[in-house]
């Protein structure tokens, strides 16, 4: 992940505008109430954080990331806005279960609601990630995910491909209905050029 430490410098800057309203929808998705927990598995430089800030409600945000460059891009968000309901931890999401982040956190949790960003097309086994993001709700937990599947490979699918260090070609939303119930998809307003595919955001609740 040393390329998303450099990449880190110029992700926000190069990529936020075009991908702010598929975040603003991923966030109205997570359907979220006061006293709730939210995991953001890949959260990155922490774009989603003003989103679900942004609903007024009372919860408690966890974000995590493999990239140490993306984790400091998100504390320094998090210190100038002072959030104080945001608490950030490094990992590897191949590796994440409800120990794991009991020992990053200090206590045991289960959460609410999880979201992830542009991420399961970029790390390495990702249905067990994405069964590891299940294994850290509550029953009947939701989860939000926001991707990019390429229904028509062309050049811009392969630019993005080398650029995110991604593979467009994984159907996540329907590995992800699979898994869960209540299931709801739904293609957002980007222009495929500009990312490589189709924009999506997939959600689950856990049976």
């Amino acid at each position: 992940m040393k390329w998303y430490d450099l990449f880190s410098n110029f992700y926000d800057s190069s990529l936020e505008k075009l991908y702010f309203s598929s975040r603003q929808r991923a966030a109205e998705l997570l359907d979220l109430a006061d006293g709730h927990t939210l995991i953001d598995v890949a959260c990155g430089t922490g774009a989603n954080f003003r989103h679900v800030n942004a609903s007024r409600k009372n919860v408690t945000i966890y974000g995590t990331d493999y990239s140490a460059g993306m984790l400091e891009k998100g504390r320094d968000l998090v210190a100038k806005n002072q959030w104080n309901n945001i608490h950030l931890f490094q990992s590897d999401a191949r590796n994440l279960s409800p120990a794991s982040v009991e020992a990053a956190v200090g206590q045991p949790i289960l959460f609410d609601r999880a979201i992830c960003v542009l991420g399961l097309s970029v790390i390495p086994e990702w249905e067990k990630v994405l069964d590891n993001i299940l294994s850290l709700l509550k029953d009947n937990g939701k989860v939000v995910i926001v991707d990019v599947f390429a229904e028509k490979r062309d050049f811009n699918t392969w630019l993005v491909e080398k650029i995110a260090r991604a593979d467009l070609n994984r159907t996540i939303w329907q590995t992800l209905q699979t898994r869960t119930s209540h299931f709801h998809h739904e293609y957002l307003p980007v222009k495929p050029s500009k990312v490589g595919g189709r924009l999506f955001v997939a959600v689950g609740t856990k049976a």
